[in-house]
């Protein structure tokens, strides 16, 4: 190094490990956003880009690096400065003489040494990232590419062939003005467009011609008009409802099978995120409930509301009182999607305690389709349902003092928050406590029915183990010292569902319990009564009642008895019941049977026979039998109703079989199979049944033996 001021050089090295770092984020995020930008868009990968250096100026903060973290370093990695690297960047005026000495011998020693370059290491491993994601790009723009022109190219010959005698053809296509999408031109047959789209086609031909017609699937013929003199120019205007295919007649001769495809216009899509289908509301919880709602169609939304119904009352008393809530939302954009939220007051709907609010949201689209949602219940207990005395009052199965005890503590609590006002705060704090108290003791008593231990345990009393007759048994240590977790008599009188409310209700008797502990009874009544709640609902559950029935069996034979003859048992017999398999169903399969064999043939090069059928090579003609062909012909009708519903899907299938019945090929054979395959249901599995006896032939046996005696 040049210069041998000490602070120069820690500024120049802070300077150019600055620089490195922040060379090595920008080459992580151009890096990451290559792909994106490649693939997706140039402002995708702007946005990756910005996202992605952000994010490694965080992660690698080396922009913030200070000559004094400079001078660490060194000290550090270069033990011949002998750690007095700090020294060059305090004023000299605050050094000692020794440190004076120190700091010039620190000087001359940094001056003789090469800088170190401890970013050099990252900043070949960002370019080496760098120069495989510009790799990895190109080989897909390659084969992207390649793929692209394949499907192109199969495309264009297959679903586009030309029709014989027609040079050019320009279709229009004019959308729904709800879609909101422009007018759109095309110069292939293959047609997919929005249902209800106006479709415009401009055929010019080479020679002039007599006729022009589109004959489509369902036997409707669209004439062509000439728009010029010569006939050379004709045109046809189609409103396109429902899905199909259609064929180009020039003067008689058909062309191509072309698919027109429709595009339904779907009913919105209402999701509720949030409350939950079904919200019970317990005492003391807050009334707003927020309401969110996401709202999607294909082509906008014109309007969207709530429903609500509230229905107070019960047994014949029952009042229904329905209003209809809006987002206070403009619709007039015509978006695709809609994240609304809303509260809904309940007070203000005028719900009251055992109340219940039913309601569900409502969306119509641009094109007049409505939709709504499920049926959400929103629930508010019934406090004074709660504190009632019918259910113990009866004469059925009354229950222990302790079902009653919870109910108590809530009257007790509700009094002390009516006396605060009047009673000091010491008194308060006592009267809390000792409701807390009780509530523990309450808990504690049904912690029991779970096996669970009580919290007042002291220690063991080990005053026994001290006689001359215990020491060294074993036994009498365990007993005094361990938990007996293996008795069989813990915790195995319920049910897994009843156990899991009682562990809920533990845990509401022990929020309950904190809060009055803590001296607020106002918060612990929530808990307290949901505690009671799911109290009165084990109540309810115990008094299950099922009906004693008689069995009444067929008298056994006494004359038949211990015989030992197996004549009258048969062997069971495995029956196939054909009862609703559509007949359509056998034939296609008979189908797919035909096409394989006539498949294998061409593929050999050879020649067959099935029911009379000869068949050629792959370019020669077909005879078939009289089955086979009406077998075939049947295949195709079936076909055809599908490809008129799914062009898509069908069409390129539907063409192989027609095809077939008139010359066959080994790749129409496949594609018509395909195509038939698709009409077929998958096969359930089944379980096998065994001809083997039950018992291993050992009744065979016993028979056997039998006869002889």
């Amino acid at each position: 190094m040049a210069s041998s001021n000490g602070k120069h050089i820690l500024l120049r090295l802070q300077r150019r490990w600055k620089t490195e770092g922040l060379v090595f984020c920008l080459l992580l995020a151009v890096a990451v956003s290559w792909l994106p930008a490649l693939i997706v868009a140039w402002w995708v990968g702007g946005l990756v880009l910005l996202s992605g250096l952000g994010a490694a100026l965080f992660f690698f903060p080396y922009w913030r690096l200070t000559p004094a973290d400079v001078a660490r370093y060194l000290d550090k990695q270069l033990p011949v400065l002998e750690e007095s690297s700090g020294l060059l960047l305090r004023p000299e005026e605050e050094l000692s003489g020794l440190e004076r000495l120190q700091r010039t011998r620190t000087e001359k020693k940094l001056a003789g040494l090469s800088a170190p370059r401890p970013l050099r290491r990252k900043l070949w491993w960002g370019i080496v990232l760098l120069a495989g994601m510009v790799l990895v790009g190109a080989g897909w723009g390659m084969v992207g590419h390649s793929s692209m022109v394949a499907v192109h190219s199969a495309k264009k010959t297959v679903a586009d062939k030309p029709v014989t005698g027609i040079r050019s053809v320009t279709i229009r296509i004019t959308p729904p003005a709800y879609t909101g999408k422009p007018v759109r031109k095309q110069g292939s047959y293959t047609l997919r467009v929005e249902q209800g789209s106006m479709i415009d086609w401009v055929l010019e031909t080479n020679v002039p011609v007599d006729t022009i017609q589109f004959v489509f699937n369902d036997s409707t013929k669209l004439a062509l008009q000439p728009t010029n003199d010569q006939h050379t120019i004709w045109r046809a205007t189609y409103a396109a409802v429902r899905p199909g295919f259609y064929q180009v007649s020039v003067a008689g001769k058909l062309s191509e099978l072309y698919t027109l495809e429709v595009i339904k216009d779907e009913a919105p899509r209402i999701t509720i995120r949030r409350p939950k289908a079904y919200t019970l509301l317990d005492y003391g919880e807050s009334t707003r409930i927020p309401l969110m709602v996401r709202l999607q169609d294909d082509y906008g939304i014109t309007d969207a509301a709530i429903v609500a119904t509230v229905t107070s009352g019960s047994g014949e008393a029952v009042k229904f009182k329905q209003q209809e809530m809006r987002f206070g939302r403009s619709f007039s954009d015509n978006q695709s999607m809609y994240d609304l939220e809303k509260v809904l007051d309940l007070s203000a709907l005028g719900l009251k305690p055992g109340d219940e609010l039913y309601f569900y949201c409502r969306a119509v689209d641009n094109h007049g389709q409505a939709a709504r949602s499920d049926m959400y219940i929103i629930s508010l207990a019934d406090t004074a349902q709660l504190m009632s005395m019918a259910g113990l009052t009866m004469g059925v199965n009354v229950k222990p003092e302790f079902f009653r005890s919870e109910r108590q503590i809530i009257i007790e609590t509700e009094q002390l928050l009516k006396e605060k006002d009047t009673i000091s705060v010491q008194a308060f704090h006592d009267r809390s406590n000792d409701l807390g108290i009780d509530q523990k003791l309450l808990r504690l008593r049904y912690g029991k029915f779970l096996g669970e231990e009580a919290e007042e345990g002291g220690a063991p009393d080990d005053t026994s183990l001290g006689a001359a007759e215990n020491f060294g048994n074993a036994a009498k240590v365990l007993d005094v010292y361990s938990d007996k977790h293996d008795n069989a008599e813990d915790a195995t009188y319920f049910e897994p569902a009843i156990k899991e409310q009682l562990k809920a209700t533990l845990s509401e008797m022990w929020k309950a319990e904190l809060r009055l502990r803590t001296f607020q009874p106002r918060d612990a009544l929530p808990f307290a009564y949901k505690a009671l709640r799911l109290l009165k609902d084990l109540q309810q559950r115990s008094r299950s009642y099922v009906a004693k029935t008689g069995v009444k069996v067929t008298p056994l034979d006494t004359a038949k008895r211990l015989k030992g003859k197996l004549d009258g048992i048969l062997p069971p017999k495995q029956r196939v019941s054909t009862v609703g398999v559509p007949a359509s169903e056998e034939v296609l399969r008979i189908a797919l049977a035909v096409l394989e064999t006539s498949g294998a043939a061409s593929g050999s090069g050879g020649k067959g026979q099935e029911g009379g059928a000869s068949v050629g090579s792959e370019q020669g003609a077909v005879g078939w039998g009289s089955g086979s062909l009406a077998i075939l012909q049947q295949a195709e009708r079936r076909l055809a109703q599908e490809a008129a519903a799914r062009p898509g899907e069908y069409l390129a299938g539907l063409q192989a079989m027609r095809r077939i019945l008139s010359g066959i090929r080994r790749d129409d054979v496949l594609s018509a199979q395909r195509a038939i395959r698709k009409l077929l249901p998958v096969a359930e599995a089944t379980v096998g049944v065994s001809r083997a006896p039950a018992d291993g032939g050992l009744s065979r046996l016993y028979y056997l033996h039998m006869e002889k005696r």
